[in-house]
């Protein structure tokens, strides 16, 4: 924009210098020049009331053939010879009093001018002192740390709702932040699942100098479903990012096929372990739902399992059908969940002992994405754990037809 197409106040601004161009010597100035303008009528009006006074209520005035003066309420009456002589030292007397009037009028003045200045100045200040504040603040507020607020007290007016305006902006912010590194989190932890199982079936199978073609290409078999599960992962977790929930395709699909499926997928990864993995699931266990999602919600819970089971214990996969109800469940021999905790091991991040799940690598998502899977479907996860006796996590769903 060009310097004739600013504003007239704009232009008047860049005219100005740096530190007569601020807001508060702006303010400043207008406070000052109102309440300089108010005294200056006020001196004004006394100065002419008093003139126009002493003009019209002269002390000396003439009476048939003397002079009559006025003083102390008291009349006192003289020669008329003498009536110039006294109309002379009344004029006198009133252009005296009237400059003496002047000076202190003028000397009043200025020191009204200055005394406005600086009222002006120090009001400016308190006025935009909330603005100040809010500028601090806003200086210090990092982007990784959000959670400071102005919470600006005082009364509801425009500088109040600046203020509120200014912290609901820092909280969707500091939202928009979590949602960001929630999405990190879990977009990790929802691939590092799949790269494991391939990762796992890669290394027995390339360290095995006696592998069949059979062994290749059942190897090759879970690269390909795990490939494909990380391919919608992260088709999911994109939608996920931009709407916060799961896109889930529905199709009739048998329960036992899932668990087949996602037990063969960790069956090298049990072994490397020392862990037995068993499964059991009898046809016919009909839903409707999304296979890759409740694959996903199955290999998350067998991952948590494998993860806390000694070795040399069992690991047990399980589905069946109660009513209108198809579950699946996986079950360990770990160290199990205190009961005050069930609640939360469903909870985003939490992992029970902080440092050990970092240094396991764990993000605390799993049994969080589990639950958003099975509410997806309509239906809902459980838990069944004792101290010292293991965990079995089972998931509930709708059955089909």
């Amino acid at each position: 924009m060009t310097a004739p197409s600013l504003p007239r106040r704009a232009r008047a601004a860049v005219r100005l210098p740096g530190w007569l161009g601020s807001i508060r010597t702006r303010i400043a100035l207008v406070y000052s020049t109102i309440l300089f303008g108010i005294a200056a009528l006020v001196v004004g009006i006394i100065y002419l009331g008093l003139a126009h006074s002493l003009d019209d209520q002269p002390i000396t005035r003439k009476v048939g053939d003397g002079v009559v003066v006025t003083a102390d309420g008291r009349a006192f009456r003289f020669p008329i010879e003498q009536v110039d002589s006294y109309l002379y030292i009344e004029r006198e007397a009133n252009a005296r009093a009237l400059a003496t009037l002047r000076q202190y009028s003028f000397g009043t003045l200025l020191i009204l001018f200055a005394s406005s200045v600086a009222i002006g100045w120090i009001v400016a200040g308190r006025v935009l002192k909330p603005i100040d504040d809010i500028t601090a603040v806003a200086e210090e507020i990092q982007a990784t740390d959000l959670s400071r607020r102005i919470n600006l007290d005082g009364p509801d007016d425009e500088l109040k709702h600046l203020a509120d305006t200014f912290d609901d902006m820092l909280a969707r912010i500091d939202q928009a932040f979590e949602s960001q590194r929630q999405f990190i989190h879990e977009a990790s932890h929802e691939l590092r699942n799949p790269l494991a199982v391939i990762r796992t079936n890669l290394d027995v199978t390339l360290s095995d100098p006696d592998a069949t073609a059979e062994d290749l290409r059942r190897t090759a078999e879970v690269v390909q479903r795990s490939t494909e599960r990380m391919a919608r992962l992260v088709d999911d977790l994109l939608v996920y990012a931009r709407q916060g929930s799961l896109s889930l395709a529905h199709e009739r699909l048998d329960i036992a096929e899932v668990v087949a499926t996602s037990a063969s997928e960790f069956d090298a990864l049990a072994a490397e372990r020392g862990v037995r993995l068993a499964s059991a699931a009898p046809g016919g266990l009909w839903v409707d739902g999304d296979r890759l999602a409740l694959q996903q919600a199955l290999a998350n819970l067998l991952a948590n399992a494998l993860a806390v089971s000694p070795p040399g214990s069992t690991v047990r996969v399980t589905a069946g059908r109660e009513g209108p109800w198809v579950w699946m469940a996986v079950s360990d021999e770990g160290p199990g969940i205190a009961p005050e905790d069930h609640e939360r091991v469903f909870q985003r991040f939490w992992r029970g002992d902080p440092r050990a799940g970092r240094e396991e690598g764990h993000s605390g998502l799993g049994l969080t994405i589990v639950r958003q899977v099975a509410e997806a479907h309509g239906g809902q996860v459980r838990l069944a754990s004792e101290p010292g006796r293991g965990a079995a996590f089972a998931l509930w769903l709708p059955a089909a037809g």
